[in-house]
């Protein structure tokens, strides 16, 4: 019954044609392939000509503002008819189903979970070549990806057929063949990233799984969910993912990073030694779409020269020129030759100085805070050794046998966190260096064994001699060691 109700009102599409936007079309003819994406630059040639039994009832607009979704989408106010749909394809010189491409995906956003989401595809101008098919699951709340095999028609309409022409592709939001109307009449939904000839068909095939962009940024930290990533191919021939030889490590990040661990690559072998950073070993996860198409990350270079990134499958490379010490990457697919917002990309590979014979000896590279699907990268926080602003003191210049010495440390700068280790020295003579890191040296003193408290007890191996402390402030970036003046006299 919604076939002939369909066909009616289809072929009467002139007269209730409320909102259609059009986007240039694009000259070519789409024989698979084709994405819908709503952006400024999508050349789909994609329309919003919206069907219902009473005017304004049913209304569509590509909006900038769709719930947790990055770009533009098509925004479809469900009308009240059981058959209530929008046309989002009406161009005869495209092919939208073929055999072997008889799968297509889209991105919905329900507001109502385990409704029907229904797809027609059928010449333009013709309604009696048409294919109907429902998703192969029912509706869930929020976005998902959809799945409409159309080698399995609706029950009741048509096959698909070698012999028809499909240019034509419309939407059913909570389809139902009887019926005058839905409860969901006035709901939103929204749709995005439809996806013809998304998988092979033909009579059957492999239902394709939808997978999502999810928000990932791997930092390699003790506990990291996506850390497990790293090491996806640890079992098989590539050890933490590296392969073209070299070694890669989680290891702590060098100075002037952000510190905690990164991974560390050793390039040992061939010029395109790289590492496998991310591997989705889930089935479910997508490393771009077209509301994310780049990847950043922060890399610490021994050397300038190239950083390449690969989106796997389809070896889909881009890079940038690294400089020498840490910066942060950003590869823009979107703009990389043969990168596909429709392909599900599972793998990401970062190769160091790519096409650059390792050196000798051997350098090491480190990768870390990779982010995909709109997950930030945290800017690098230059480090700081630490710097002496006021010199460290005594709390004493009357030094007796028996007497407890206690030394500031004094005020300094620096990245924190700044750590404090003390020595006490017995000194022959009374000179005056506030930066030595050798006391002993300059000042004909000697270590006194075991004395590394800021505070010390005069002992009668002091008589006689001047005694003074040595501080060592130590962060991340360094350290850097001051020393007190001596007692004002020898110890008696």
């Amino acid at each position: 019954m919604f076939r002939l109700s369909a066909r009616k009102l289809l072929a009467a599409a002139s007269a209730l044609i409320l909102a259609a936007t059009l986007n240039p079309i694009s000259s070519a003819t789409a024989a698979g392939g084709l994405v819908v994406t709503f952006e400024q630059n999508d050349t789909s040639g994609y329309v919003n000509i919206d069907f219902d039994d009473t005017p304004m009832q049913q209304a569509s607009s590509v909006v900038a503002d769709a719930p947790d979704n990055a770009g533009r989408a098509l925004k479809v106010i469900r009308g009240k008819a059981s058959w209530a749909g929008t046309t989002i394809i009406k161009d005869p010189s495209k092919t939208l189903l073929k055999t072997g491409e008889l799968f297509v995906s889209a991105r919905v956003y329900s507001p109502k979970a385990n409704i029907v989401i229904r797809m027609k595809i059928e010449k333009a101008g013709d309604p009696t070549q048409s294919v109907e098919t429902n998703a192969t699951e029912k509706s869930v709340l929020g976005w998902h990806t959809y799945t409409f095999d159309f080698s399995k028609q609706a029950t009741g309409t048509e096959a698909f057929s070698v012999n028809k022409t499909y240019s034509m592709a419309s939407m059913f939001f909570d389809f139902v063949a009887l019926g005058p109307q839905v409860t969901t009449g006035n709901q939103v939904f929204y749709v995005d990233d439809i996806t013809f000839a998304a998988a092979a068909g033909g009579g059957g095939g492999v239902e394709p799984v939808g997978k999502t962009a999810t928000p990932t940024l791997l930092t390699f930290e003790s506990g990291d969910a996506d850390g497990a990533l790293v090491a996806a191919e640890a079992t098989g021939p590539h050890p933490h993912g590296i392969f073209g030889g070299g070694t890669a490590a989680i290891v702590p990040a060098p100075v002037d990073g952000n510190g905690g661990n990164a991974l560390a690559i050793t390039k040992t072998g061939q010029p395109w030694t790289g590492a496998n950073v991310i591997v989705d070993i889930t089935g479910t996860k997508r490393y771009t779409s077209s509301a994310f198409p780049t990847v950043t990350f922060n890399y610490y270079s021994p050397k300038a020269g190239p950083v390449v990134v690969e989106l796997n499958p389809g070896a889909v490379q881009g890079g940038a020129t690294a400089v020498v010490g840490w910066q942060t990457i950003t590869v823009n697919f979107s703009t990389v030759a043969g990168w596909s917002a429709a392909t599900e990309y599972d793998k990401v590979v970062i190769f160091p100085d790519f096409q650059v014979a390792p050196s000798t000896p051997p350098l090491l590279y480190y990768i870390d805070n990779v982010a995909v699907n709109g997950a930030v990268t945290p800017a690098i926080v230059p480090k700081t050794k630490p710097a002496n602003s006021k010199l460290a003191t005594l709390s004493t210049t009357s030094p007796v046998v028996g007497k407890t010495l206690t030394v500031s440390k004094g005020t300094w700068t620096g990245t924190a966190p700044v750590t404090y280790t003390y020595k006490w020295y017995r000194c022959t003579v009374k000179g005056f260096n506030p930066i030595k890191a050798a006391p002993a040296s300059a000042n004909k003193c000697v270590a006194i064994s075991g004395k590394t408290a800021a505070s010390y007890k005069l002992t009668k191996s002091d008589i006689g001699k001047y005694v003074r402390a040595s501080v060592t402030a130590s962060n991340s970036a360094g350290k850097t060691v001051t020393t007190t003046k001596s007692t004002a006299s020898k110890v008696k």
